[in-house]
């Protein structure tokens, strides 16, 4: 080791340990999600604490109407079902008409299963599309 940096070696399918000073730092233990970010120009990733071994992450893909309040009506439906929004964006794909909207949130909390909330966004009606995955657990 030297100073904050450690030198890890990288398995044949990829993977590295992470020392075990580096985990006790960070609160790292089995079953945490972490951010993996890639920094093309200078060839580093950082990886940052995401959320805990108990949250139940899904990613969902919106597809809404491209005008103004449009996220904000499917944000509202996600906070009514205790969706924890942790990450997002989003984009125009037709100007006037319709954006995209990609969220991870923690269901942990919700109390209603997955397949239920995504049946009350689309009843919605506050988008036009929907797809939810959901992260595996180991």
């Amino acid at each position: 080791m030297v100073h904050d940096h450690e030198i890890v070696r990288v398995d044949s399918k990829g993977r590295i340990t992470v020392p075990l000073r580096v985990r006790e730092e960070l609160g790292l233990q089995s079953g945490t999600y972490v951010t993996v970010k890639l920094e093309r120009e200078e060839k580093r990733a950082s990886i940052s604490l995401f959320a805990g071994p108990d949250a139940h992450l899904v990613e969902l893909h919106l597809k809404i109407p491209d005008r103004p309040g449009a996220l904000a009506r499917a944000a509202k439906v996600l906070g009514d079902a205790n969706l924890d929004l942790m990450m997002s964006s989003s984009r125009t794909i037709k100007k006037g008409d319709l954006a995209e909207w990609i969220v991870v949130a923690d269901a942990s909390q919700s109390g209603i299963p997955i397949e239920d909330v995504k049946r009350k966004i689309l009843e919605s009606r506050a988008v036009i599309a929907l797809e939810v995955k959901e992260f595996a657990t180991e």
